[in-house]
C-alpha cells in the first residue's frame, strides 16, 4: 500500500464519508419507523429513501474511485469494477466487494429506472441490510490508518 494520499483527497473522502453515515442514520430511522405497507403507499418516503441509498452509493463509489486512482493512477471503468479494484489493492475483502458491487448496480436501477417499475419491496428489503455499508467505511478507516493517511 502507497501512502502520500493529497489532503484535497483525503478531505473529499472525508466528506464521502459524511455523506454515508448521514444518510445511514436516515435509512436506519425509516427501517424503524416505517412498515412494509406504509413504505409501499407514501411516495414521499419511498423518494427519501431511493434518494438516500443513491447518495449512499454514489459517495460509496466516490471514495473508491478516489483511493484505485491514489493506487493505480487511473480510474476503474464501471461502477462494480471500482469495487472489485477495491479488493485487488486490498481495501475490501472479495465477499464486501461482491456487495458493493451489488449495491453499485443497485445505485443504477434506482437512479436509472422511473416511476413503477421500481420494485418497492426490493427497496424495503434493502433497508435490512445497511450493514453492507457500515463495513465499507471501517474497511476504507482501516485503509487510511495503514497508509498513513492521518499521520501529520
Amino acid at each position: 500500500m502507497s501512502g502520500g494520499l493529497p489532503a484535497d483527497r483525503l478531505q473529499r473522502i472525508l466528506d464521502a464519508v459524511d455523506t454515508i453515515e448521514d444518510s445511514l442514520g436516515v435509512l436506519a430511522r425509516k427501517r424503524r419507523t416505517v412498515d412494509r405497507e406504509t413504505y409501499r403507499n407514501d411516495s414521499d418516503t419511498r423518494d427519501v429513501v431511493e434518494r438516500r441509498f443513491v447518495k449512499t452509493t454514489e459517495a460509496a463509489l466516490d471514495i473508491g474511485t478516489v483511493l484505485v486512482v491514489h493506487e493505480r493512477g487511473h480510474p476503474p471503468e464501471s461502477n462494480p469494477e471500482t469495487m472489485q479494484a477495491l479488493s485487488d489493492i486490498g481495501v475490501l475483502s472479495e465477499e464486501l466487494a461482491v456487495e458493493m458491487a451489488a449495491a453499485a448496480r443497485f445505485r443504477n436501477v434506482l437512479a436509472h429506472t422511473y416511476g413503477d417499475a421500481i420494485e418497492d419491496d426490493m427497496v424495503y428489503d434493502a433497508l435490512e441490510d445497511l450493514e453492507r455499508y457500515r463495513s465499507f467505511l471501517v474497511s476504507v478507516r482501516e485503509y487510511l490508518d495503514a497508509i498513513g493517511a492521518f499521520d501529520e
